[in-house]
Order: structure tokens, then sequence, then C-alpha cells
């Protein structure tokens, strides 16, 4: 009897693994260009751009990776993908089932909100020299754990808008749980302003100041949740100059790129909630990572309409640092994505719970005063 054989000849086997490498361009060329434009500066990223941007440019009219991308989220709405991306953008669209809303305390003003006349800024970008200084960064920059301040009760009948902004920190993990907690806070609704893959540090790739608003469309809203950075540890170039990531060129420069985003989510009255990034598996990778906390609290703590988050001492062990297992409910669970980065949704619980039941705050109605009745009317017959 004659063995099975897969390939009968080398050039068929050639042939089954260039059709597999051609399928995989054509369906994959988006993600081929994004991995170039975020390869650190060098020798690789210099021999990488130019083939994936001639590859992407030629395949993006024939809308073939479109269409991968809807398969995986119609296949994550049914359940049949893990792909935390396409489970962030299929959640976005689920409506989240009915729970008992938990009671929520009262709480008093003590968070100052800007005026809600609505102001519009113009983007202009600028190319001026300016010389780079090292960013004055505080001793006590990036605390492991924020203790959340008072802020205005949501009148009753009304609702508070929570705009949900930032990088995959925010797709992966937090906004999925978000959503789904959602029906649990009928005073709160949300808009979705967040991008997986994009940052900071390299607007050239993805421009914050003119994606923002296009997401936020007619939405007006009160407060913004975003969390942000996780794509920033590296180099970048600015005028023809490249800085190194960590560089004092690099800090001065991230430090304004910072500002100008926070200047933006807080236009039009919004209060900014920015969650500081957790601790990170790789020792490398978590350095980087606590600079750029160090930068964004120096920047968040300095303005009156900003409130700090700290994450670490929530989804971190008790010195702060990364764990991929904790207790939750008195149950062992998994806190942390396989990749070491995005928190898992039982993670994203510890930080989410606690930010909408403070968000949800309402207020407490006056009770009626009863009728005054005279001696003479309480006689009558």
């Amino acid at each position: 009897m004659r063995a099975y054989q897969r390939f009968s000849t080398l050039s068929q086997l050639a042939a089954s693994v260039g059709a597999f490498a051609l399928a995989a361009l054509l369906l994959e060329s988006g993600g081929l260009y994004d991995w170039a434009q975020r390869l650190d500066l060098g020798l690789e990223r210099t021999v990488a751009m130019p083939v994936a941007t001639a590859l992407h440019r030629a395949l993006a009219p024939l809308h073939i990776e479109q269409g991968r991308r809807n398969t995986l989220v119609e296949l994550a709405r049914i359940g049949w993908s893990d792909d935390p991306a396409a489970l962030a953008e299929a959640n976005t669209h689920t409506q989240p089932k009915e729970l008992t809303p938990p009671p929520v305390a009262p709480s008093t003003v003590t968070v100052p909100l800007k005026n809600t006349t609505t102001v519009t800024k113009p983007v202009t970008p600028t190319t001026a020299t300016v010389t780079i200084q090292p960013v004055p960064l505080r001793p006590d920059a990036a605390p492991g754990l924020s203790t959340l301040p008072a802020i205005p009760s949501i009148a009753t009948g009304k609702t508070r808008t929570i705009a949900l902004a930032g990088d995959s920190m925010m797709a992966v993990g937090m906004s999925s749980t978000i959503l789904r907690q959602a029906s649990l806070y009928k005073n709160l609704s949300f808009v979705h302003a967040f991008k997986s893959g994009t940052g900071l540090a390299r607007p050239e790739v993805f421009n914050w100041q003119l994606e923002y608003p296009a997401m936020l469309k007619e939405a007006r809203p009160d407060f913004v949740l975003v969390a942000i950075g996780a794509n920033d540890g590296q180099g970048f170039v600015e005028d023809g100059v490249t800085y190194p990531f960590g560089s004092d060129g690099w800090k001065r420069i991230y430090q304004r790129r910072v500002q100008a985003y926070l200047d933006m989510l807080e236009e039009n009255g919004a209060t900014v909630i920015w969650l500081g990034l957790p601790p990170m598996k790789s020792d490398v990778y978590d350095a980087r990572i606590a600079l750029i906390n160090r930068i964004d609290y120096s920047v968040v703590s300095a303005s009156p309409h900003a409130i700090w988050v700290g994450t670490a001492g929530l989804v971190g062990d008790g010195s702060g640092r990364f764990r991929d297992y904790g207790e939750i409910d008195g149950h062992t669970t998994r806190l942390r994505q396989s990749d070491g980065i995005h928190l898992s949704d039982d993670g994203a619980t510890l930080i989410t719970t606690k930010l909408l039941r403070w968000l949800a705050v309402q207020e407490v109605p006056k009770p009626v005063a009863a009728p005054v009745t005279t001696a003479q009317e309480s006689t009558k017959p």
C-alpha cells in the first residue's frame, strides 16, 4: 500500500508555501504597514517602510483586509474568536445585559470644572526650532495608587457623558469591561474615542489632534477616561532630528505632545481622568513605561481639570510590580493578557468597578415638605 504523501514534489511544497505567503500579504498588508511604521528608528525600519508602503498602497483599493476584519469581528460577536482587538470592537456594538444597580453614596463638590462654553481651537502644525531641555519630573511622580477626589453629583434625571479615549490599553480589557458594566449605571453614557496601535510619540503615524474630534462627532463629554502610551516607548524624528527614546530631547518633545493631547481632551469643559499605565511583565519595557508614566503624571497633575489615577496599586502586587494573577471575590484569576501588557477583563474590573461607582454618584433628591395644617383645619369634620 502506497504511503500517503501531502506533497509529491518539492515544487508543489514551494508553490503551497508561496500561495500561503501571498494570501497572508493580501490579508495583512495594513498590519504589515502599521508594523513597519512602529519599528524603532534604524536600519530595519529604513528597509521595511518602502516595501510595506508600496504593498499597502497597491492592495488598499481592493479592500481585502477590511473584509477579513469584518469577519473577525463577526466571529468575535458569536464567540468564535479570541482576538482582543476584534473582541473589543465587537463589544462596542453589543448591548450589555441588565443587572441590579449597586447603591451609590452621595458626594460633595471639590473638583473645579471648566466653563462649558464651546471653544474651538484651530489645529496648526508648528515647525519652529526649540531649545531642548530635560523635563523637570516631580520626585513623587506616578504614584501607584491614587485617592479619587469628590466630584459633582449627577442631577436627578440627567445623564453624564464619558468619552473612552486612548490606545489598545483602553480598547483591550478596559472598554469591553466598562461597556458590560454600563447597564448598572443608567445615568452614564459612553462615547468611543480609542484606537489600538496608536500613541502620542508618532503623530505622523496617527494624529490624535485630528482624529479625536472626528471620533467625538457631535458628542460633548463631561468626563474623558483615557489610557494611552503603551506604544510610545520608542524614538522619533522631529524637524529632521532623531531623538532616541529617553534622551533629554525626547522627554521635552514627548511632554509637549502629552500636554497638547490633554489640552484637547479638556476642551468644551471636560474633566480628564488619566489612568496611569500598569506595571509590565518585561523589565526593559516596564522601565520605559515607568518613564512615560512619570512624564504623563507631571503634565496631568499640573492641570486643575485633570485627575491622575494610578493603577499599579490595583493590578500590581504589594510593591506595585507586575503580577499575572490576583484574588477577586476569593478566587484566583488572571489579571493580565498573555502578552504581559494589556489587562484581562477580570483585571480591568479591579479598576472599572471603582471608577464607575465614583462617576455615577447621583444627587440625593431633597425631601418634599409636608403640607402645613392649621389647628382650625384639623377640627373641621
